[in-house]
């Protein structure tokens, strides 16, 4: 009697166990999914940022200091604001991410 009781908290305490386990796991996937897209992301924000120095310097040296009335200049603000917006879209998702496996471990362990 006594070993199957203690078998079946055996069972219980391992397949709960398994279930953290699988949890864990699940959720180093998708944050390490996130991580490849925020560095593609941090990687575009450079290239996005590096046309709009270059066209900062290309007016400067045209001996231009209006830099906010250049159609071209307002353009590159836009795709750099939009590639920056894609950065923190993707901060968001990890920070979901830790939430949502912390509430599930919790309910896991309770």
């Amino acid at each position: 009697m006594e070993n199957s009781e203690f078998a079946e908290k055996l069972s219980h305490l391992l397949s709960k166990w398994g279930r953290i386990s699988g949890v864990r796991v699940l959720k180093f996937l998708k944050i390490r999914v996130q991580k490849l897209r925020l560095h593609k992301a941090k990687k575009n924000l450079d290239r996005r940022m590096s046309r709009l120095g270059a066209e900062f310097y290309s007016l400067y040296g045209q001996g231009d200091t209006e830099f906010l009335k250049s159609l071209v200049v307002l353009q590159q603000l836009k795709i750099v604001e939009e590639a920056e917006r894609q950065v923190f879209a993707i901060y968001d998702r990890i920070e979901a991410i830790e939430k949502e496996y912390t509430g599930k471990i919790e309910e896991l362990r309770d």
